[in-house]
């Protein structure tokens, strides 16, 4: 199943029990509301907390103690945070939301949708964003946040933010949009959703810079163990990874460079610099884990062929082709080497099994006169 952004489950406008597009009078009744449920130890109960739908994925831990509430309250009360929070929220404007608020709160999420659907306004758009959401229909979602920031971003400003402090332009807003749901969604989830224009103007840079700081931050590791082996020698062997850390930090990043190949320009000179890193990382694991962990040469060809197929520099890339050759006459030697110590365990184990049947047959030859005359 999809996972639902926590940005719409714990949202501080649906902890308060309001719309995105709530007064500060609405929030402050709201919360009154839950304090006189408190003083009667009871919980109180917002439409908003949708209860009744049953084929969205509404769970999370939703409560509405005091403390929640004045944590919400104090998430919106910065402009800049309403605003992040209110683009992953519901707004209530006209008759037609009216209309299909009634049905969601009834249960029926997919009348409500079609409601919404009948009209192409601010609230409408952004409710269908939210639902789409819920839903795990990111495709739906970002095609209508596509429409909404295009053609009403001055429209959805004024109605979250009634302080009329915020100044932003449509790519602003989508900017933020993306920001925010690249940060609680799988890259691959995005990728699999995200219209053109989006991928190519807004979210693509978003998750590539993304990819490149996991990256440096997974190289960084590596130099931390490969430091550690450098120091303590086979001493660290316990501490560091089964499959080498070269091996270890390829697999860690596998989706990060899966990613990059597919979306990424490669004038991108913070993807090169990284890139870079990488293979001089690769090359470095591939001498080091042989001379000090004793791997075989067939491990550091892996990696320097990989170093190789990442490294910009051509200078680079002649170095580490020597080393490959290098590694890879190792390899042929210690072929020739097994296979001669193959010859001659098999030649050792032939004689041993001539030598056993004689000593048996001598044997035989021995004792059967004592047999016979028993």
């Amino acid at each position: 199943m999809a996972s639902v952004p926590e940005i719409i489950l714990d949202n501080p406008f649906r902890v308060l029990g309001v719309y995105a597009n709530s007064s500060y009078r609405e929030i402050v009744a709201s919360i009154s509301k839950a304090t006189k449920f408190m003083e009667v130890g009871r919980d109180v109960d917002y439409p908003l907390d949708l209860p009744k739908v049953k084929n969205l994925n509404v769970k999370s831990n939703l409560t509405h103690s005091l403390a929640d509430l004045d944590n919400a309250l104090a998430l919106i009360s910065n402009s800049e945070e309403r605003l992040k929070y209110a683009q992953f929220w519901f707004l209530r404007m006209t008759p037609l939301d009216d209309e299909a608020f009634g049905y969601l709160f009834a249960g029926d999420n997919d009348v409500a949708l079609l409601v919404w659907h009948t009209e192409e306004n601010l609230s409408s758009l952004q409710n269908r964003i939210i639902i789409s959401l819920w839903k795990g229909d990111y495709k739906s979602a970002l095609h209508n946040a596509e429409h909404l920031y295009t053609f009403f971003p001055n429209e959805f400003l004024k109605a979250v933010d009634s302080k009329g402090t915020l100044v932003k332009s449509s790519a602003d807003l989508v900017q933020s949009f993306v920001d925010t749901l690249v940060a609680y969604l799988s890259t691959k989830e995005l990728l699999d959703s995200i219209p053109s224009s989006f991928l190519g103007d807004f979210i693509v840079p978003t998750i590539s810079e993304d990819a490149i700081t996991k990256i440096n931050k997974a190289l960084q590791d590596a130099q931390d163990r490969l430091d550690m082996l450098n120091s303590e020698g086979r001493k660290a062997e316990s501490s560091l990874p089964n499959l080498g850390i070269g091996g270890k930090l390829l697999y860690d990043i596998k989706d990060e460079l899966d990613l990059l190949k597919k979306v990424s320009t490669p004038d991108n000179p913070r993807l090169q610099l990284t890139s870079d890193r990488l293979a001089n990382m690769l090359y470095e694991c591939s001498i080091d884990e042989y001379n000090i962990r004793k791997f075989s040469p067939k491990y550091s060809i892996n990696m320097l062929m990989t170093a190789c197929t990442l490294a910009n520099n051509s200078v680079d890339k002649e170095e580490i082709n020597k080393k490959i050759d290098l590694f890879q006459k190792k390899a042929d030697k210690n072929k020739e080497e097994n296979k001669s110590n193959g010859g001659l365990l098999g030649c050792g184990s032939y004689i041993m099994i001539i030598f056993f049947f004689m000593i048996m047959f001598i044997l035989y030859l021995i004792f059967m006169p004592y047999i016979i005359r028993r």
